[in-house]
């Protein structure tokens, strides 16, 4: 079974799994079926690889996130102040679609 394919199916099993030093810390409403875990087993270096992978992937996006807002906002405070439509849309764009800013509202 293929990394992303088997991360997938422990995620449909409800199951969640943290890379921790040489080990993956896995947490699961139920066991898993024994195919799983011996596919987990069996790639190992490769999971923790895709794990560690994907915790960085998020934290580069959250923290892209957050220094990115607060200026996408003045950004759209300034554009609508000088009635710059395409920057203002722009902005809008930026903060609703890019950024997912929690606090951005559509007028």
């Amino acid at each position: 079974m293929k990394i992303l394919a088997l991360l997938e199916r422990c995620r449909e099993l409800g199951a969640t799994l943290t890379p921790v030093d040489n080990r993956v810390i896995i947490k699961a409403p139920q066991p898993l079926p024994e195919d799983v875990i011996a596919a987990l087993k069996e790639s190992k270096p490769q999971l923790l690889a895709e794990l560690r992978r994907q915790q960085y992937e998020c934290w580069v996006l959250e923290e892209w996130r957050r220094t990115s807002i607060p200026s996408w906002r003045n950004i759209l405070i300034e554009s609508i102040e000088k009635h710059d439509d395409k920057r203002e849309e722009y902005a809008r764009w930026m903060l609703r679609e890019m950024l997912d800013d929690p606090d951005y509202k559509e007028p």
